[in-house]
């Protein structure tokens, strides 16, 4: 896996269309490379076995597949960490190993980088 300082490819999904805005904006800022931005978990699921990326930032309330139904699907074919957001407080996320934070809307900029971080360091 990448260093904490290396560059990322990077695939998000939020249904909100400002928020992959965001996260289009400030990753690049950080960084990294957003080679995917999905707006449903279908979607998602279809960019990461095309593009095979370093990390993965999702929503989890979104139509046609929800963030965290998608990161079970993921899960199952490719091994990448995974970083849940919500615009509601953590509850049961999951018990899928692969995901590795929980940032609560709005996300700072510093929170954004610690979980990145976070997660490639596990």
């Amino acid at each position: 896996m990448n260093s904490p300082s290396s560059s990322l490819r990077i695939v998000v999904a939020d249904d909100e269309s400002d928020i992959r805005d965001y996260f289009e904006a400030v990753l690049p800022r950080l960084g990294h490379q957003v080679v995917g931005a999905a707006e449903d978990g279908l979607q998602l699921v279809a960019l990461c076995e095309q593009e095979h990326p370093d990390l993965v930032i999702t929503d989890v309330m979104m139509p046609k597949m929800d963030g965290l139904t998608a990161a079970e699907k993921i899960s199952q074919a490719i091994s990448v960490p995974i970083i849940v957001v919500s615009s509601h407080e953590k509850g049961a996320v999951s018990d899928n190993p692969r995901i590795v934070d929980y940032l609560v809307k709005p996300i700072s900029i510093g929170d954004l980088e610690a979980s990145i971080q976070h997660a490639v360091r596990i």
